[in-house]
């Protein structure tokens, strides 16, 4: 048995390339386990050649696996495992990114899906065939779902809301900041299926290199995804052949949020991004408070929710600057904190 470990680790780590130290621990604890239940399979019994190349291409990426390692990992398993050669996940990749929903384009140093709408149909037709897509209903006032029977006939404006009983999608947009560099990744994600924020559900939309969330930043983003995110709100997805209209939902941090809403942050005088409740009550601010609720209240703060109009209507009074680029600039009773163009 010790003979036939250190040839198998040697063997091992010959075609992996890797310590042979290595090689060693992980081959004794499979000698250890096929003697406490008399065999273990270490490699796959029957073929995979019912595996798509594309799913193997797949895997090879998001697995961060070589060509290399897959092909030393093709031959310790032999023919019978039915793996691609070499050349064939890389010419799947090359039609792969020929794809509408794959094709990428370079804009302002960063790199961005030339078509979301591909993108997303490409993933809603998948979890149609799959049995995968939830249907999510919006709830009224009294908390109950309100059943969307109607068909979605598009619309003018991006800044208007699909009626409540319209047949619709929900798709997140946000940013995750991070990695080796000093990059901005743009993400979207569909909620109408479960898990929605894992890796596997969501769709890199674009990156961006920068080194925090600030307004510069975001402005030069905005000039490349807010044309695509407003032609998927006037325009829809399809679902098993029906027309659907889409809501936008803005996801990340309150830092993230808050500046790309050109809002003036958690500490300012109303800091939600979602209504108008006043920061805390003090001495010279009841009136105030009386009128647009207490964030400490909680559940009592009584803040009126912010509309589409709203931010919309903010875009077009700082078109040419923010707040204090105006002649008179506005109070905060007039901009609730929208100090900049959304």
């Amino acid at each position: 048995m010790q003979r036939r470990r250190a040839y198998a680790s040697a063997a091992v780590a010959r075609i992996f390339g890797l310590e042979p130290e290595l090689i060693t621990v992980a081959m004794s604890d499979i000698c250890r386990r096929a003697m406490h239940c008399g065999g273990v399979a270490v490699a796959p019994a029957a073929a995979l050649s019912a595996l798509p190349v594309r799913l193997q291409a797949q895997f090879m990426i998001d697995n961060n696996v070589s060509g290399v390692l897959f092909q030393r990992v093709r031959l310790l398993l032999g023919p019978a495992a039915g793996l691609a050669s070499r050349e064939r996940p890389r010419a799947d990749r090359t039609l792969a990114a020929a794809e509408p929903q794959n094709a990428a384009g370079v804009n302002g140093g960063g790199t961005h899906l030339l078509s979301p709408r591909a993108a997303l149909q490409a993933m809603f037709d998948h979890a149609g065939a799959t049995g995968q897509f939830l249907e999510r209903l919006l709830r009224g006032a009294d908390g109950r779902q309100i059943e969307a029977n109607e068909t979605f006939d598009g619309q003018d404006s991006a800044a208007a809301l699909p009626p409540p009983g319209v047949r619709d999608v929900q798709i997140c947009f946000g940013l995750d900041k991070g990695g080796l560099h000093s990059t901005c990744k743009a993400v979207l994600s569909n909620c109408n299926q479960g898990h929605p924020s894992s890796r596997g559900n969501t769709i890199l939309y674009g990156v961006f290199p920068t080194s925090k969330d600030d307004y510069e930043a975001l402005t030069a983003m905005a000039a490349v995804y807010t044309p695509d995110l407003a032609g998927l709100r006037q325009g829809e997805l399809l679902v098993g052949g029906l027309r659907r209209a889409v809501r936008l939902i803005v996801t990340g941090d309150l830092r993230f949020i808050s500046t790309w809403l050109e809002h003036a942050g958690h500490s300012s005088t109303h800091p939600c991004v979602w209504c108008t409740v006043v920061l805390r009550r003090t001495r010279t601010n009841g009136s105030r408070v009386g009128q647009w609720g207490d964030m400490q209240a909680g559940s009592q703060a009584r803040g009126t929710l912010r509309t589409l109009s709203d931010y919309e209507e903010a875009a077009a009074r700082y078109a040419g600057g923010g707040n204090a680029t105006l002649d008179t600039p506005l109070s905060v009773d007039a901009h609730f904190c929208i100090v900049k163009r959304p």
